[in-house]
C-alpha cells in the first residue's frame, strides 16, 4: 500500500481508503452481516487501508463501523464522518445543531475523537451565508479535542463542477485540512480549479466515487462519453480496457489517483475480492498515451454519477 500526506497535517493517508457510504451501504444493501463487516474491515486494514469514511446520514454505518472495528487499536486507523448542514426544514442556523451532531458521532462511534469532521455536501450558493458561522463552531471542537482535523465535502449530483470545494479553499485556505470530491475519467473538471487551489493551500483532497456507476454502467458510460467528448465509436473505451469491464475498473482507480493532489481514494465495496482488486489496481499506473488520451478527450467532464 503506498501513503500519501493528507495537505499539511503531517498525517499518513493509505491511497486507498474505505467508505461507508455508496450503494452498498456498508453491506447493508448487499447482505452483509456484521460478522462479514468485521471480516471486511480486518481485511482492509491487513492490506494497509487506515482511513474509514462515513458520515451520521449513512443509516447507521457509524454504529455498524464501531462493530467492524471492535478489537483493533485505536491509534492504527483514522476515521472521517460527516454533519448534515442540510436538514428538512433548511440549512443548520443553531450552532449547537453541530455540536451535538460530532457529539452523537462519538458516541455511536464509541471513540473520544475523530480524525477528520466534516460538513456533508456543502452547495456553493449557501457557502458564502454559513461557512463563516460554522467554521467558528468547528474550530472550538478542534481545540477541544474533539477532531483532530476539519474537512469538506461535494454534493457531486448537484454541484458537478465541484464549485463550492474551489470556492472552500480559496475562501479559507487555511481552515479546511480536507475537501472531498470526485475526480474520474468522466469527471475531470476539478483538474481546472480545485487541484491547483489545494496544492497552494495545502489541503488533503479525498477523491470518492471514482468508478462507482458509470465505469460499471457499460450504457451509462457511452452516454457520458458522448456528452462530454469523443465517444470514440461508441465503445465503452474499449481501447482502454480491451473490452474487460474488470479492466476498465483497474484503469479507472488508477486514473483517480494518478494527480500528486489526490491524497487517496474512497472505495465503498463491500465484496473482500473487490477490495483486494481495487487495492492491487493502485499498484499500477496508466502509461503516459493512456493518460494523454483520456485527458485530451475527456477533460472537460463533469458526470453527475
Amino acid at each position: 500500500m503506498q501513503y500519501r500526506k493528507l495537505g499539511d497535517t503531517g498525517l499518513d493517508v493509505s491511497l486507498l481508503s474505505y467508505g461507508t457510504g455508496g450503494p452498498s451501504q456498508f453491506g447493508q444493501k448487499t447482505g452483509v452481516d456484521d460478522a462479514g463487516r468485521a471480516t471486511l474491515v480486518s481485511r482492509a486494514l491487513e492490506l494497509g487501508v487506515n482511513l474509514f469514511d462515513t458520515a451520521e446520514a449513512y443509516d447507521g454505518a457509524e454504529v455498524l463501523l464501531e462493530k467492524a472495528l471492535r478489537g483493533h487499536v485505536r491509534d492504527s486507523y483514522l476515521i472521517a464522518t460527516k454533519w448534515s448542514y442540510r436538514l428538512a426544514d433548511g440549512p443548520v442556523t443553531d450552532p449547537d445543531v453541530i455540536v451535538k451532531s460530532l457529539e452523537q458521532s462519538l458516541d455511536r462511534l464509541q471513540t473520544d475523537y475523530v480524525d477528520i469532521f466534516q460538513i456533508h455536501g456543502m452547495l456553493r450558493h449557501q457557502y458564502d451565508e454559513l461557512a463563516e458561522g460554522y467554521i467558528e463552531v468547528m474550530q472550538k471542537l478542534q481545540q477541544q479535542g474533539k477532531t483532530r482535523f476539519l474537512g469538506i465535502t461535494q454534493m457531486l449530483t448537484i454541484d458537478t463542477k465541484n464549485e463550492s470545494m474551489s470556492t472552500a479553499m480559496d475562501r479559507h485556505p487555511h481552515v479546511w485540512d480536507s475537501v472531498m470530491f470526485k475526480y474520474g475519467i468522466m469527471n475531470q473538471w476539478p483538474a481546472k480549479r480545485s487541484f491547483p487551489l489545494a496544492k497552494s493551500s495545502k489541503t488533503g483532497i479525498l477523491n470518492m466515487a471514482p468508478v462507482r456507476l458509470t465505469l460499471t454502467q457499460p450504457e451509462k458510460l457511452k452516454e457520458r462519453m458522448t456528452e462530454w467528448g469523443n465517444n470514440d465509436g461508441n465503445n465503452a473505451l474499449d481501447w482502454l480496457s480491451g473490452g474487460d469491464s474488470s479492466e476498465l475498473i483497474r484503469k479507472g482507480y488508477q486514473f483517480a489517483a494518478e494527480p500528486p493532489e489526490v491524497t487517496t481514494v474512497i472505495s465503498g465495496t463491500s465484496s473482500i475480492t473487490h477490495l483486494e482488486s481495487n487495492i492491487a489496481a493502485l499498484d499500477g499506473t496508466l502509461t503516459d498515451e493512456e493518460f494523454t488520451k483520456l485527458k485530451s478527450s475527456y477533460g472537460d467532464s463533469a458526470s453527475p454519477d
